[in-house]
């Protein structure tokens, strides 16, 4: 995307992964480089986050196949399909999800028709 371009997309393909700043807190399988791993940490380490990108990770937070999921689902089911997942990762998750409610004063299942939503 950056050789395109694209800066803040580029930007938010990386940092949508990573509410915690760094590759340990990473949930899937590696398919990089060495070299283009120590470029992601390099990024990760000076990168600020808006609420933009906290917004796009809160989303991935409750996206799932089929619509909506419950944030605690969601983040079971990457939880089992990968063996793992980071706790301090979820609890900032969970914070997210708190910081939008409170910035928004509705629950974040209503803003995206949990129930009702359906790609």
């Amino acid at each position: 995307m950056l050789s395109l371009g694209y800066d803040e997309v580029a930007r938010i393909c990386l940092t949508h992964s990573f509410n915690i700043q760094t590759i340990d807190a990473y949930v899937g399988n590696f398919d990089t480089t060495e070299e283009e791993l120590k470029m992601i940490q390099d990024t990760l380490n000076i990168v600020v986050m808006d609420e933009y990108d906290k917004l796009i990770q809160l989303c991935d937070s409750l996206a799932g196949p089929d619509g909506v999921l419950d944030i605690e689902e969601r983040m079971g089911d990457v939880k089992k399909r990968y063996g793992s997942y980071p706790q301090e990762k979820w609890d900032n998750n969970l914070k997210l999800k708190k910081y939008f409610e409170e910035k928004m004063g509705k629950n974040i299942y209503h803003v995206v028709e949990k129930d009702t939503f359906k790609p």
